[in-house]
């Protein structure tokens, strides 16, 4: 059962940047859960020559640290693959990501994991005195966990959607691991670039039973989670026997390429908590609507507030009579491309 805040906390983490080839808008908002989740990256200009341009939305589950431990280490892993010197840009995406597990899993990300616990459980205590919550059993045995010897990425994670825009080979890359999800708009379409990763899709549900897992009748993998790519949840990793690739849940990325051209116009980046409350394409619309409204200048509106005003719109009015839908995080990043 998730915990929900007798009402939303609308106030948002907005951000806005750019650089000679797009302008960037992000968009961060708590909504109903009792602790936002979700982090996410905007590093444009990275690189030698300014190659790369990296944006990613990270949603975390069981707790906010392995979306906040990627958030720190995902631009600088990818930026020393060895594969951007031969121009292999997607193996070293591949690489990134399953780096990811690899760092979680070293004396140094399991003690950095456990700073970003312990912070968390001060961010909540915080939080809790402030809107008079109180603890439930579930926060007394995340908290025990802190002063445990135990790797706190066991038993959480994230998603990771990312998209990487390529200067030099003029291509953009789209990667994937889990239910978050990117569009790219292409002369007022919606194209979806990525595949929600849930149990019930064919090749997820064969990977997961192959290795020894099983799926209940509500879409749960051994019960519990309901996505089958992701960061961290080492508890489902740890098959020997088995490559990365191959385990119950997999932080391997589909990754898919587009070409630059005049045709692009603007990537979307959301989690589950955006998509569950509205199409890709009424998505594409709006934004649309925004920047082509008479008299408005496109290269000057605020991207961030379109995103915001997104979020506002799809927040559920009364949790009791939507089903869920518009209670979770939401975390969007808006890319117009010059």
């Amino acid at each position: 059962m998730v915990d929900l805040l007798k009402q939303p906390i609308k106030e948002k983490e907005l951000s806005n940047g750019e650089n000679n080839i797009l302008r960037y808008g992000s968009c961060g908002m708590q909504g109903w859960r009792r602790r936002m989740e979700d982090s996410h990256i905007t590093d444009i200009s990275q690189g030698d020559d300014a190659r790369f341009n990296i944006f990613g939305v990270f949603d975390g589950h069981g707790g906010k640290e392995v979306s906040a431990f990627v958030k720190l280490h995902f631009t600088k892993e990818f930026l020393s693959s060895p594969k951007i010197k031969t121009d292999h840009i997607k193996q070293a995406i591949i690489d990134t990501f399953l780096k990811m597990d690899e760092l979680m899993q070293k004396s140094d990300g399991k003690k950095e994991l456990k700073d970003l616990m312990k912070k968390s459980r001060e961010e909540d205590e915080i939080f809790n005195k402030k809107y008079d919550i109180k603890e439930t059993q579930v926060d007394l045995y995340l908290k025990s966990l802190a002063n445990k010897d135990e790797n706190i990425a066991f038993f959480k994670g994230c998603t990771a959607c990312v998209c990487i825009i390529d200067n030099k080979l003029q291509k953009i890359f789209f990667a994937n691991a889990g239910d978050s999800r990117v569009i790219l708009c292409k002369k007022g379409v919606a194209y979806r670039m990525s595949i929600d990763h849930k149990p019930e899709l064919e090749l997820e549900n064969n990977r997961i039973h192959k290795a020894s897992g099983w799926v209940n009748s509500f879409g749960r993998i051994n019960g519990n989670l309901n996505l089958s790519r992701c960061l961290g949840d080492l508890e489902y990793k740890q098959n020997k026997k088995l490559p990365p690739q191959e385990q119950i849940i997999t932080a391997y990325p589909d990754v898919i390429e587009e070409k630059m051209s005049k045709d692009n116009d603007f990537i979307i980046i959301g989690c589950d908590g955006i998509w569950d409350c509205i199409q890709d394409q009424d998505a594409c619309d709006i934004i649309n609507k925004k920047l082509n409204e008479p008299g408005a200048a496109p290269l000057k509106i605020n991207l961030s507030e379109i995103l915001g005003e997104i979020c506002d719109s799809i927040c559920a009015k009364n949790i009791f009579n939507e089903g869920g839908i518009g209670c979770d995080n939401m975390t969007c990043l808006l890319i117009q491309l010059k």
